[in-house]
């Protein structure tokens, strides 16, 4: 069991008082607490750090007691070997990317030196490309780069788990789209368990292995069951496909599943190999797949072009609905299936994307969530 939480804490008092009283248990590598502003999450992440001290329960990560009021302990922060990202990052603008990075390994106070060396500080600026940006100090960073800073600053004294506190929520739509993927692959390529809170359906269908919903200071379900249609559904995806798994290929890390719809369109997903496991998935198996309208690119004819995005769902556009800005095309694609996409009014005029003309939805195997029924 990587995450074993059970903590009660009350704050304030009268009319201002909170109770959290949030349990969890779970394997999850990429775990996401999920819930409104004000829910309880910030509490909670700062009560598995070390940053606020619960009144009872307990914090264990792996075979770590981090907290546990029943034995008396309580180790500080500075003990628990944990990676904390802040939403604003908290980086020190008076010091280099290098020493920003270096301050992680120094003990006490003191501000590393501008020429510290060390071998950890160095593979973590490589590994998240920081190399050439060493000597500038943090506020003379992109938004994308003071991110990558902020971790490789929790990564480099080899965390026992990386904690995120509303990593996006500062970014614009397009830095939020393109960190999310890095923090992706980053998380699977170096395995650390990370727990995310978020208040975006987004982060999820980006990220989390495992959703805990989080409400007025308590988890909504447990245990931990993150149903998509519960969760995702509502907003997150507008596309839900049903079928059987027609292959399921292996990886180190990732497994390949093929979906084959009733009507015999093929949909590819990628997923880890722990959601594999988690949710029994197996050639023959019933399952779903869940498609954001955003993440749906047409084009009228893809001729002999090749792709890397690996579905392809030829059809006829029955629907054009006009928006502010964008437009929500409905293709029919056969067997009594449509997909849904979001394209900006310019493209949909540019395009020729009129009901009755003919459109190919194209998305990548990376984009579809899978899940099963029950």
């Amino acid at each position: 069991m990587i995450w074993d939480v059970a903590i009660r804490k009350t704050v304030g008092a009268g009319a201002q008082r909170f109770e959290l009283d949030v349990e969890f248990r779970s394997d999850a590598q990429r775990l996401v607490l999920f819930g409104a502003s004000g829910a309880g999450k910030s509490l909670t992440l700062q009560a598995i750090a070390g940053l606020l001290a619960p009144d009872a329960g307990h914090v264990r990560i792996g075979d770590a007691v981090l907290f546990d009021s029943a034995l008396g302990i309580d180790l500080p922060a500075e003990r628990r070997s944990l990676g904390y990202v802040f939403q604003e990052y908290a980086l020190f603008p008076h010091l280099t990317v290098r020493q920003n990075v270096a301050f992680a390994t120094t003990k006490g106070w003191r501000n590393p030196s501008r020429a510290v060396a060390d071998d950890a500080v160095d593979r973590w600026l490589d590994t998240l490309e920081l190399t050439a940006f060493a000597d500038r100090f943090a506020d003379q960073l992109s938004g994308g780069q003071r991110q990558r800073l902020a971790l490789a600053r929790a990564l480099v004294a080899a965390p026992r788990a990386l904690l995120l506190d509303e990593p996006f929520a500062a970014l614009d739509a397009a830095l939020r789209r393109k960190l999310r993927a890095e923090l992706f692959a980053m998380q699977s390529r170096f395995a650390v368990p990370t727990l995310l809170i978020t208040h975006d359906e987004d982060d999820i269908a980006a990220f989390a292995t495992e959703v805990v919903p989080i409400a007025a200071g308590r988890a909504v379900r447990r245990p931990i069951d993150p149903d998509p249609q519960g969760i995702r559904m509502k907003t997150s995806a507008r596309n839900h496909f049903e079928g059987t798994i027609s292959r399921l290929t292996s990886g180190a890390v990732n497994d390949e599943i093929e979906l084959t719809l009733p009507a015999g369109q093929r949909i590819v997903a990628v997923i880890t190999r722990e959601s594999t496991a988690r949710l029994g998935l197996a050639v023959g198996a019933k399952a779903f797949a869940l498609v954001k309208a955003s993440s749906v690119v047409l084009v009228g004819d893809p001729g002999g072009a090749r792709l890397s995005a690996r579905n392809q769902l030829a059809g006829m556009i029955s629907r054009v609905q006009p928006g502010a800005v964008n437009a929500e095309v409905t293709i029919d694609v056969g067997g009594g299936l449509t997909i849904a996409a979001i394209v900006t009014q310019e493209s949909a005029k540019s395009l020729g994307l009129v009901p009755g003309a003919a459109a190919t939805a194209i998305f990548k195997a990376s984009s579809v969530i899978v899940g099963v029924p029950g």
